[in-house]
């Protein structure tokens, strides 16, 4: 890896950074590896052999254990059954603060049952911080995981189904459609694009790529993503802004225009209770004495870079009236309305379109009345789902995100994964065939008894993985069934007997 540029430590010493010099030697120190479960699967630790060895758990994080050493990780089942993610131990800490959140807001009143909590992750990929968040939310809250950049998107979406919590919508917009979804979001988080330097460690194009003229331009998109979102948030509601970054530029200052120009309180990490630091391996304070913010950073902390503040939205007279955002922050009610940007298509694109309506309007045929029951029996009942057909795909997406999608649509937002695959119709619509997707099986919305279940060891499991054919017991009946490892399912097979058809997913086969 290429030395830290010298350019970088000169930046943090003008600025009295502290330690800069340790900071430095820390960034030439190998990475932190840790995991942290899925709260939902009840993964004990014990059931993972390196963690059960060499694991330490995390002062921050309930579910966080740190490693001595790094696995390959691909060939462990469990995380493909989305028991586990891999994540740094700093950015654990946002678990941790949105329990404080809802911790707070249950004490001031709020009933999660009867009204459940919205929260937007705004710069979501690859969902290390949308899954920490979904452990401590109740279940039921409504989430938005966004990201703007395509290729991305798609591995936050496979991250998200195999973690399988079933009241989440993936988008992949700019901030300023979200603009435009005013006071929707209880909580909304964004994790800044940053100029990385709290990366160096880990990521060679992180050092290659620094620059202080970087460092500007990175505050500045973070200025306008902010502005943006800043209409997304409740009246109380709350904003967690974070980068994974050191100079004050991109954190303390724009901290201070958080509060200073969008209206937005600072609440210190000690009001809401965060804590769980030890000795030799806490995070430091701001570098500014008027900001409340956290700095993880390796030669203080065993973890990547990370600076971390939380505010509130003030509500007007206590209630729960909005108040105006300051300093030319357009208010909702002034804006245009921002519609998704319809560009020429040549004829070839009008004639996909066109076949794309003509294959709904036969997918809409196809879910029948039989087929329509026969799904939603598999399905929790208390999800309350609504089934959608889209070509041959069947979708499930449960009733209490519908409006909050539809509204997000309404404001231009480009929501790409609204609802959780869970079937595919084949056949005409007198004679229709349904085949139940493997994504279904890791969902918390599927029903336990809805298919027989097989237990596999780990080498069959891996093959499975692969999407290599594998044979189950005789005694397994035939149809589908779903496989398992260590009683967390894996996705689905179609049992014939001498063989059983491999379900899983292609574009999640494992290549090793």
């Amino acid at each position: 890896m290429i030395p830290i540029p010298d350019s970088f430590i000169s930046a943090l010493r003008r600025i009295s950074f502290p330690d800069a010099d340790l900071l430095a030697a820390a960034l030439d120190t190998p990475p932190a590896t840790a995991v942290r479960r899925n709260h939902h699967k009840d993964l004990q630790f014990t059931e993972m052999p390196a963690v059960a060895a060499t694991g330490e758990p995390i002062g921050w994080c309930a579910d966080g254990f740190r490693l001595a050493e790094r696995p390959t990780f691909t060939l462990d089942p469990l995380l493909h059954a989305g028991a586990y993610y891999v994540q740094d131990p700093s950015s654990m800490i946002y678990q941790q603060i949105a329990d404080r959140i809802c911790s707070r807001m249950e004490r001031e009143g709020r009933d999660f049952e009867n009204d459940p909590l919205a929260a937007l992750d705004f710069c979501a990929a690859p969902g290390g911080k949308t899954t920490a968040m979904i452990n401590a939310l109740p279940y039921g809250s409504r989430v938005v995981a966004n990201e703007f950049t395509p290729a991305r998107g798609k591995i936050l979406r496979e991250n998200l189904e195999k973690w399988g919590y079933p009241f989440v919508v993936t988008t992949g917009s700019a901030s300023d459609r979200f603009a435009a979804v005013d006071d929707a979001f209880d909580i909304v988080a964004v994790d800044a694009p940053c100029s990385g330097e709290g990366m160096m460690r880990k990521d060679e194009q992180a050092r290659r790529q620094w620059s202080e003229s970087l460092t500007r331009e990175c505050a500045t998109l973070q200025r306008s993503i902010l502005k943006d979102v800043a209409h997304c948030v409740k009246p109380g509601g709350w904003l967690i802004y974070s980068t994974c970054t050191f100079n004050t530029l991109e954190n303390e200052e724009n901290a201070r225009f958080i509060r200073e120009e969008l209206g937005f309180e600072p609440v210190a990490m000690s009001d809401l209770g965060v804590g769980g630091f030890e000795e030799g391996d806490r995070p430091a304070g701001s570098l500014a004495e008027d900001v409340e913010a956290l700095r993880f950073m390796p030669h203080l902390t065993r973890g990547e870079g990370l600076f971390v503040a939380v505010f509130r939205r003030p509500t007007a007279d206590g209630d729960d009236a909005g108040t105006e955002l300051p300093l030319g922050v357009v208010p909702f009610a002034s804006r245009p309305t921002i519609r998704p940007t319809i560009r020429p298509t040549r004829s070839g694109g009008k004639r996909a379109a066109r076949q794309k309506g003509r294959d709904d309007d036969a997918a809409a045929g196809l879910l029948t009345a039989d087929a329509r029951s026969e799904i939603l029996g598999w399905i929790d009942p208390a999800v309350t789902p609504t089934l959608a057909a889209s070509g041959a795909m069947v979708t499930m997406l449960p009733d209490s995100m519908s409006a909050l999608t539809e509204r997000m649509r309404r404001a231009g937002v480009n929501v790409t994964g609204a609802g959780l695959p869970v079937a595919e119709l084949r056949g005409k619509a007198k004679n229709v065939a349904v085949m139940p997707d493997s994504r279904l099986a890791l969902s918390m919305a599927m029903r336990a008894d809805a298919f027989p279940r097989v237990e596999l060891d780990r080498e069959t499991a891996l093959a499975y993985l692969r999407r290599e054919t594998i044979t189950l017991p005789t005694n397994i009946p035939a149809g589908y069934v779903v496989v398992t490892y260590k009683e967390r399912p894996l996705g689905m097979v179609k049992n014939i007997g001498n063989r059983a058809n491999n379900l899983y997913p292609a574009a999640w086969r494992i290549r090793i």
